[in-house]
């Protein structure tokens, strides 16, 4: 079956508006070509009906029309297209059915974040293979959340992948499903989402990050705060640089009143860092009030943890020192 008899078989089957908007769209030799084909008496019959909208089915799958607009959008355009909910709600089944058998179809529904979390421990070959099955806009999302390193090392696979045999495919699909349906089943309570977004968000940009976190303010203000908490946490002060702890952050007024009870617990590497930056004077006092306190309960040395890190997540944000939690490569 030519191009012209399926344009106009898959016109006489669409109802409505639609069919004129496709129709209009057509060059004018083509639109000649079709109203032939249309006034013509050859019957259509129920096979070449059917055919065409496999093909139309085929054509939206490898699209991936899905993945933007999601399968109830698309049957909302189908009932508009053929004035019939009946008819739409079997396309959309038959669709469906096509969705689930692309390979890795059960990222189908997950967002970038999602998709990395799962995949940040597996090798680059079987990352490369996952992405070279998503649609691009969402394989470039979760591409972007690895390291630089391993960024080079997936991309390096995706670009020489040469055809690989279904049932190696099938095999890393099967072993991935496994693993996704357990973690689905019996995994992260609800209190984890935030965690493991925080460990995401470390290593994105600081533009996204904050795209992304004033987006989510708007609807869940807390788990915000919990992010926050987590992407930076006290043990990562020993990333900033030493100049900001011998200028913008040793005159806070909270290293004087709460560092003491803050540094309770905290590693050496921490106390170091605090400390090697003092004064003399400021570093003896400091480390005679530590030895003073009795022993403290770890909710409040928390809490002195936390004022120390909102007064340095201020200065960052009115740009006065610089956090990068990410220790960027060297190179020799």
């Amino acid at each position: 079956m030519d191009g012209i008899r399926k344009t106009a078989i898959f016109l006489l089957t669409l109802k409505g508006k639609i069919s004129g908007e496709i129709f209009k769209r057509l060059s004018e030799p083509d639109q000649e070509k079709v109203l032939v084909e249309i006034a013509s008496p050859a019957a259509i019959s129920p096979d070449e009906r059917a055919g065409v909208m496999d093909d139309f089915l085929g054509v939206m799958e490898s699209e991936g029309i899905y993945a933007s607009g999601g399968l109830a959008e698309a049957e909302a355009l189908l009932e508009q297209a053929f004035g019939s909910k009946r008819a739409a709600r079997d396309m959309t089944d038959r669709l469906q059915t096509v969705i689930d058998q692309t390979p890795f179809s059960m990222f189908n529904d997950s967002e970038g974040e999602e998709v990395y979390s799962f995949l940040s421990t597996e090798n680059p070959q079987t990352i490369a293979l996952v992405l070279s099955y998503l649609p691009a806009e969402k394989a470039a999302q979760v591409l972007e959340l690895f390291p630089a390193r391993k960024q080079n090392q997936i991309a390096a696979r995706v670009a020489s992948m040469a055809t690989i045999a279904p049932e190696a495919v099938e095999e890393v699909e099967g072993t991935l499903k496994e693993k996704f349906q357990g973690a689905s089943q019996g995994g992260q309570n609800q209190t984890d989402g935030p965690v493991i977004l925080a460990k995401i968000m470390t290593k994105v940009a600081k533009e996204r990050q904050d795209s992304v976190l004033e987006s989510l303010e708007q609807r869940n203000p807390e788990a915000v705060e919990k992010i926050r908490e987590n992407m930076f946490t006290f043990e990562d002060v020993t990333m900033i640089d030493d100049m900001a702890f011998r200028g913008d952050i040793g005159q806070l007024p909270c290293i004087q009143t709460d560092l003491a009870l803050a540094l309770k617990g905290s590693s050496d590497a921490v106390k170091d860092k605090f400390l090697t930056n003092m004064p003399e004077k400021m570093k003896n006092r400091v480390e005679g009030t530590m030895n003073d306190l009795p022993p403290q309960r770890g909710s409040d040395v928390a809490a002195a943890q936390r004022v120390i890190l909102d007064e340095i997540r201020k200065l960052e944000e009115a740009g006065k020192i610089k956090i990068s939690l990410e220790q960027e490569e060297m190179y020799g």
